[in-house]
C-alpha cells in the first residue's frame, strides 16, 4: 500500500495525487506511444522533475500530438496543471482521460481530489469509492473518504471507513492515526490516544502522530508526557515550526521560560521574518529581563510593520522595564488612538509620568481617556489614585466617590476610597470603607491588612487588628508587608522580640522598603540596639523614605542621647 500522509483536500491533492509513469510508480506508457511521443513524454517528465512546469507542460502537448489522447498523457498535463493550481483545467484532462478509459485510476484518483478541494464532497466521495472498488489496496483513497466525512462533521462514517481498513490492516499506522484525529475531534480524548499510541507501537517516529498525541495529552494535563513526545517528534522534524512553537507554548504553561526561550530562537532561525514568532520571542525576553533583546526583537517587528501598534505597546514596556523613560514614553505616545492597546499604553504613559513627578500631565492623560469613556469604573479608580497620589485628595474623595455611587459592590472602589479617606484623616470612614471591601469580598487580603495596621499604627483594637493581619497571611503568607504590619501589632503591645522576629522576616522579602526599615529601627531603639537602630533610620532615609524629616528626627534624637540611651 502507498502510505502519504494527508492533511486537508487541497494539501491531499498537492501533495499525495500520485503521480505518472516516469514519477515514481512504475505504470509504464502506453505502448502504442510513437517514439517522437515518447521522444516528449520523456523531456516533460524531466522538466517536471526540474520545476520547469511550463516546459514539461508544452513537452506532455507535443507528445499528444503523436499519440492522440492517450490517457496516461492527458493524466501528466493535469498533473502539471494542478501543480501550477490550475485546477479546473485539470479536471478538464482528466475528465478527458477518463472519458477515453473510465478504468484510468490515477485519473480518476486525482479527479476526486480536485472535486474535494473544489468542495464538491458529493462528487469527490462519489469517486473515491470507485477507486477503492477497483483498487481495493489503495490506502490513501480510504483515508481520502474518511477525512471528508470528518470534514462533514459525520465521524460515525469517517470511523467506519477507517475501521474497515485497520481490520484489513492492523499494522496501517495512517489509518490508525486518523481515527485517533477523529476521535479526537469527538472529544474521545481516551480512545484517540490508544489509536495514536498503537500508530506509534508500528512507527516509533512518525512525527504527526506524536505531535497530534502530544496535544491530547495536553488536554488531558498530562504535559510531561506531552513535552516528551514534541521532544521527539523534533528529532525527525527540527524545522516544523507548528511543532516547534506547540512546544514553546507548552513549557510557557509549565513555567519552563528559559527552555521555552530556546524553541523560540531555534522558530527565529527558519521563521525570522514571522511578525508573530519574533512578538513572542520579544516578551518572553521581556520575561527574563533581557531587555535589550527584547527591544530588538519589537523594534525588528516595527521596521517593517510601522502601524503594529501591540508591537508598539511592548516595545514601550520594555523600554519602562529597563528604565529608559524617554525612550517608553516616546513609544507609548505613538499608539494610535484606534489601536485596542491605546487605553493601556495610555495608563502606563501616565505612570511614567507620574514617576517623574509630572503628576498633572499624566492625570490628564487619564482624564482624556475617561472623555472617551465616562462610565468605565477602572478609569475611575486609576484617576483616583492618581489624584490621591498628586495629594489633590478633594478631587480625589469626589472622583472616588462618584466611582462608589455606580457601583456599589465593587471592592476596588471602596477601597481606593477608605485610602484617600485615610489621607484626609478621617478615620472613622476610613474604618467604614474597608469593612465595607470585607465585606464585599472577605478574602481581600490588602484590606484585611491595610485595617489591621490602621488599628495597630494608632494602638487601638490591638487583639481585632492581629487577627485581621493573620487572616491576610492566610491568603499570602510570603507577603513583607504584611508581616511588618504583624511586627507593628507585636510592638504596640510590647513584644519587642517578636516585632523583630517578624521585621528581619519581612526585610528577606522587600529589603529596602523604607517604612519596613524605620520600623526596625524602632523595634531595636526600644530594646536598646542604638546603635543598629541608628543603622536602619539612616537607611530608610536613604531608600527614599516620604517622610525623611521624621525619621531624620528619630536618627538626630538617638545619636544626641548618646551611648546611654540603652540603658
Amino acid at each position: 500500500m502507498r502510505t502519504i500522509a494527508a492533511t486537508g483536500a487541497l494539501a491531499l491533492l498537492l501533495i499525495s495525487a500520485p503521480a505518472g509513469a516516469f514519477h515514481g510508480y512504475g505504470t509504464p506508457v502506453n505502448a502504442q506511444l510513437e517514439a517522437r511521443a515518447y521522444s516528449h513524454f520523456l523531456s516533460g517528465y524531466l522538466d517536471f522533475r526540474e520545476g520547469n512546469l511550463d516546459g514539461a507542460l508544452e513537452s506532455y502537448k507535443k507528445a499528444l500530438k503523436y499519440a492522440g489522447d492517450e490517457p496516461d498523457i492527458l493524466y501528466e498535463i493535469a498533473n502539471v496543471h494542478v501543480k501550477k493550481g490550475r485546477l479546473p483545467e485539470a479536471r478538464a484532462e482528466l475528465e478527458k482521460a477518463l472519458a477515453i478509459d473510465e478504468g484510468h485510476a490515477r485519473s480518476r484518483y486525482l479527479l476526486a481530489g480536485i472535486l474535494a478541494a473544489s468542495g464538491e464532497r458529493e462528487k469527490a466521495l462519489a469517486e473515491y469509492d470507485r477507486v477503492v472498488k477497483e483498487d481495493p489496496e489503495n490506502e490513501e483513497a480510504y483515508l481520502h473518504i474518511a477525512t471528508l466525512w470528518a470534514d462533514r462533521g459525520e465521524f460515525s462514517k469517517a470511523e467506519e471507513v477507517l475501521g474497515d481498513l485497520i481490520a484489513r490492516d492492523p499494522s496501517s499506522f495512517l489509518a490508525l492515526h486518523y481515527r485517533g484525529r477523529v476521535l479526537a475531534a469527538q472529544k474521545k480524548y481516551e480512545e484517540a490516544l490508544a489509536d495514536y499510541d498503537k500508530a506509534l507501537s508500528t512507527a516509533p517516529g512518525f512525527d504527526a502522530a506524536l505531535i497530534d498525541s502530544g496535544a491530547v495529552l495536553e488536554i488531558l494535563g498530562r504535559n510531561a508526557e506531552a513535552e516528551e513526545r514534541y521532544q521527539k517528534a523534533l528529532q525527525t522534524s527540527p524545522n516544523n515550526p507548528y511543532l516547534r512553537e506547540r512546544l514553546g507554548r507548552l513549557l510557557i504553561r509549565e513555567k519552563k521560560i528559559d527552555q521555552a526561550v530556546g524553541q523560540y530562537e531555534e522558530l527565529k532561525k527558519f521563521s525570522a521574518a514571522n511578525p508573530d514568532v519574533r512578538t513572542k520571542l520579544g516578551l518572553l525576553y521581556l520575561d527574563r529581563d533581557r531587555f535589550d533583546d527584547a527591544i530588538n526583537e519589537f523594534t525588528f517587528v516595527l521596521a517593517s510593520d510601522p502601524g503594529n501598534a501591540q508591537a508598539r505597546f511592548f516595545l514601550g514596556t520594555a523600554y519602562e522595564e529597563k528604565g529608559a523613560v524617554q525612550e517608553a514614553e516616546e513609544a507609548f505616545r505613538k499608539v494610535p488612538e484606534n489601536a485596542p492597546v491605546h487605553r493601556e499604553a495610555m495608563l502606563h504613559l501616565s505612570v511614567l509620568l507620574s514617576r517623574q513627578k509630572k503628576s498633572g500631565e499624566a492625570i490628564e492623560v487619564v482624564r482624556k481617556l475617561r472623555e472617551k469613556s465616562p462610565e468605565d469604573l477602572d478609569l475611575m479608580i486609576f484617576l483616583a489614585g492618581q489624584l490621591e497620589e498628586a495629594k489633590r485628595y478633594e478631587e480625589a474623595l469626589a472622583v472616588i466617590t462618584e466611582a462608589t455611587g455606580k457601583a456599589p459592590e465593587n471592592p476596588a472602589a471602596w477601597f481606593s476610597l477608605g485610602v484617600i479617606q485615610d489621607k484626609l484623616g478621617k478615620l472613622d470612614k476610613v474604618i467604614a470603607a474597608m469593612e465595607k471591601v470585607i465585606s464585599l469580598d472577605p478574602k481581600h487580603a490588602t484590606a484585611l491588612n491595610y485595617l489591621g495596621y490602621t488599628y495597630a499604627d494608632r494602638n487601638m483594637r490591638l487583639p481585632e487588628a492581629e487577627k485581621l493581619i493573620r487572616r491576610a497571611l492566610e491568603i499570602r503568607p510570603d507577603d513583607g508587608y504584611f508581616l511588618d504590619s504583624l511586627a507593628w501589632v507585636h510592638f504596640r503591645s510590647g513584644d519587642y522580640p517578636r516585632a523583630e522576629e517578624e521585621l528581619r522576616r519581612a526585610m528577606k522579602l522587600v529589603p529596602d522598603d523604607p517604612v519596613i526599615l524605620e520600623h526596625l529601627g524602632d523595634v531595636l531603639q526600644a530594646q536598646g540596639k542604638d546603635e543598629e537602630a541608628a543603622d536602619r533610620f539612616e537607611k530608610a532615609i536613604a531608600k527614599g523614605h516620604e517622610k525623611p524629616d521624621e525619621v531624620g528626627a528619630k536618627l538626630h534624637r538617638l545619636r544626641k542621647a548618646g551611648p546611654a540611651a540603652g540603658k
